[in-house]
């Protein structure tokens, strides 16, 4: 029996460190059926691919149950994140009453004679203390311990653990020596007593989680924003009858009316009215496309001035918007091999940091000075807090998911993070020609005329003889002579000769169009037009020469033309040190005309589209990392063989599906744009890792060595947290570059 492959997306609830994205994935990893779990810690999501004959949802969300976390909505199509907005506001709950309580904990236990001064007696002023700090520990601090519990009860530890544990050790001392005094010999006072550590451990991370929970929430604003974009509803007309209808109950086909001012609600196209559609939030371009029967248009778009009826051809999921938010999901799901890496080593990070607090504790106990219990709780405490490894789980996620979220804004969707991982380390671009660097149609580039005739009547008179013709070099012509309104005087005996040109009769001349070989063929000296064909052939330029009355008049000179910004586009390439490589098809004369025009040096010609990819091939055995930019079916074997394919949202969808990145617009800047927005995100990421596994390792041996107060660790812990998650979001300010 075949086997039926199901992507699954879970909304996950109760994970707040890597190790806790770790042991999810390994839980889901072990159902059998089950072919890749990626769980994002940054979205607090989990996408399983799966047999759908050997498992089911129910047994994933099982397997995530047991591991201790909880599964709080699932869809195959992926659901939108939940928002951290609500997950923020009971953590802020949860966070002010900390505060409220733990400022007279503070003042009471780093102010020892403040008590006397109010006229409290230590025992009185210790009993205070455990008063506050009670709901501190088992109200605010409550999500710790049911994370630290349910870990516990499946055999594992997480950062809760690590919380809890602190804690609690702090403040069960502390009670113990407040309820029996005698236990330590002498009065109690505040030396005695570490409430203000267990109090302002909570409410340092309680801050922290808080804090991190509102910028997750900024973070994840570009995917929420799309899902925004399209209209609720839509207006259509069936039966002669108009109705207004949920968007969902759109179908293909279906004759949609839009207003001047809305948005339209689906894709289509226009089949009555006239408007111009400011398409920005999709395609990032700022100036409205003018819309008129015939034309394409997009779902979320903004209907400005005109009205329209187009007939809808793409509803759901398959509109253009639902692929670019399926694109970005994609991209923020996915990982970069450097954070299956963090994964992995903040999977056994917690059980290290335990065993390191355990012989913290023992070293402080057996050679620390008396008395040792003391000294030997606070340092313990310490190196459990400031262990907490949720900077490093968010290094890589937070980063992933601003960027390319950003990335969406601008019109560059990535696919993931190993397309990031790769554009950062690339060496070469391989561009395609046709379509891709030029516009992919021929145009009049020159003309050149004598016996006195004018450049408009040469192209008058060779766009009436092309006007019958449907060759790719007629319609260059013909679009020519329309662009100037040329009158076009009438054609007789109109007569074509293959491989050659065409013969008819203007103004009682006999007219030939085409080329050399048809004027020799019809004994006109062409020894004077040689020249003009040689150094037009050098500039990559086909020539069309006209000759009436047994003389040539004049020529055209029809090419290919540069798309706007493609020399502004490569130099930008260029200057950040990459190779620039041109790959076509297209003869060598040709290519490398296009190849001079636009600065580039090296030039692989007359390539069929089968070998494509093997030239990428072969540029990749030579050690380059390659990224190739195409825009056409032929284009796919070889963008899906590049280390980064880049395709051009205007090409075909096969080389999109076969795209590592994919620009929605037709905008060659798009692509340094998108080199330069993957390096700066791989170059936050590594600036996320450094401090965090810095942090950790200059925090661990200062906690051992009683170096470090648990409020101060449980600070900085927090501190850190938000740190990894506020320099992800400069991501945000990424913009636009003028070259």
């Amino acid at each position: 029996m075949a086997q039926e492959t199901t992507e699954v997306t879970l909304n996950l609830e109760g994970m707040h460190c890597a190790s806790c994205v770790a042991r999810v994935e390994k839980a889901l990893a072990a159902v059998p059926g089950v072919e890749q779990a990626f769980v994002n810690l940054a979205t607090r999501q989990a996408k399983v691919r799966y047999d759908a004959q050997q498992t089911a949802v129910k047994n994933l969300q099982a397997a995530v149950v047991d591991a201790g976390y909880e599964v709080t909505g699932w869809a195959l199509e992926a659901p939108p994140p939940v928002s951290p907005e609500v997950e923020a506001q009971n953590l802020k709950g949860r966070f002010l009453l900390a505060l409220t309580l733990s400022l007279p904990v503070f003042l009471g236990g780093m102010f020892p004679p403040l008590p006397a001064w109010l006229g409290l007696s230590p025992e009185f002023a210790a009993y205070l203390l455990l008063i506050c700090t009670t709901p501190v520990l088992f109200y605010s601090g409550a999500p710790f311990f049911r994370g630290a519990l349910n870990a516990a009860r499946h055999g594992a530890a997480n950062m809760d653990t690590l919380v809890a544990l602190g804690t609690s050790a702090a403040y069960f001392y502390s009670a113990w020596v407040t309820i029996w005094p005698r236990s330590v010999g002498r009065m109690v006072n505040a030396h005695d007593l570490y409430y203000d550590t267990t109090a302002m451990i909570i409410t340092f991370i309680m801050l922290g989680r808080w804090l991190e929970a509102r910028t997750r929430g900024r973070a994840s604003q570009a995917i929420r924003r799309l899902f925004a974009l399209a209209p609720p509803s839509a207006r259509i007309s069936r039966d002669g009858l108009q109705l207004e209808v949920p968007l969902d109950q759109v179908m293909v086909d279906d004759l949609v009316v839009v207003r001047p001012g809305e948005k339209i609600p689906v894709d289509g196209v226009v089949v009555e009215g006239a408007s111009s559609v400011d398409e920005s939030m999709l395609t990032g371009e700022s100036v409205p496309v003018a819309k008129e029967p015939g034309a394409e248009v997009w779902g979320a778009t903004l209907n400005q001035r005109g009205f329209l009826v187009f007939k809808a051809n793409r509803v759901g999921k398959d509109m253009v918007l639902s692929q670019i938010i399926r694109l970005v999901e994609e991209a923020q799901s996915g990982k970069a091999p450097i954070e299956r890496l963090v994964d992995r080593v903040a999977g056994i990070f917690v059980p290290v940091v335990m065993g390191l607090a355990g012989l913290t504790f023992l070293g402080w106990l057996l050679w620390g000075p008396a008395p040792a219990l003391t000294p030997a709780i606070v340092s313990m405490v310490a190196v459990l807090i400031i262990a907490c490894p949720c900077a490093m789980g968010l290094a890589t996620p937070t980063a992933v998911m601003v960027g390319s979220g950003r990335g969406a804004e601008m019109g560059i969707l990535l696919r993931g993070g190993e397309p990031l991982e790769r554009a950062y380390r690339l060496t070469a671009v391989v561009f395609d020609k046709t379509g891709t660097l030029t516009q992919g149609r021929p145009q009049v580039t020159e003309i050149l005329t004598w016996e006195g005739w004018s450049e408009e009547q040469i192209l008058a008179w060779a766009a009436a003889v092309e006007e019958k013709s449907e060759h790719p070099l007629a319609e260059a012509v013909t679009h020519a002579a329309a662009h100037l309104q040329l009158a076009l005087p009438p054609v007789a005996e109109f007569q074509a000769v293959p491989g050659h040109g065409v013969k008819a009769r203007m103004d009682g001349q006999e007219v030939l169009l085409g080329n050399l070989a048809l004027l020799k063929q019809e004994n006109i000296a062409i020894q004077d037009l040689l020249p003009h064909q040689e150094r037009l052939a050098r500039e990559g330029k086909t020539t069309i020469f006209l000759a009436a009355g047994g003389k040539p008049v004049g020529l055209l000179a029809a090419a290919d033309t540069l798309k706007a910004g493609a020399v502004e586009a490569l130099n930008a390439i260029k200057g950040m040190g990459l190779k620039v490589v041109l790959l076509s098809g297209d003869n060598r004369l040709a290519v490398e005309a296009v190849a001079r025009s636009v600065g580039i040096v090296d030039v692989l010609a007359e390539v069929l589209p089968g070998d494509k990819a093997r030239k990428i091939a072969e540029l990749q055995e030579a050690g380059e990392v390659v990224a190739m930019v195409g825009d056409g079916i032929n284009d796919a074997p070889a963008l899906a063989q590049a280390d980064v394919g880049i395709a051009l949202g205007t090409g075909a969808d096969v080389a999109a599906e076969a795209a590592d990145l994919t620009l929605i617009r037709d905008d060659l800047h798009l692509i340094p744009q998108a080199i330069l927005l993957s390096r700066k995100m791989m170059r936050i990421i590594r600036q996320n890792l450094f401090w965090a596994f810095c942090y950790n390792v200059i925090a661990i041996p200062a906690a051992s060595l009683g170096l470090l107060n648990p409020a101060i660790a449980a600070a900085a812990m927090a501190l850190s947290s938000v740190s990894v998650v506020t320099n992800s979001l400069r991501l945000r300010r990424f913009g636009r570059k003028e070259y």
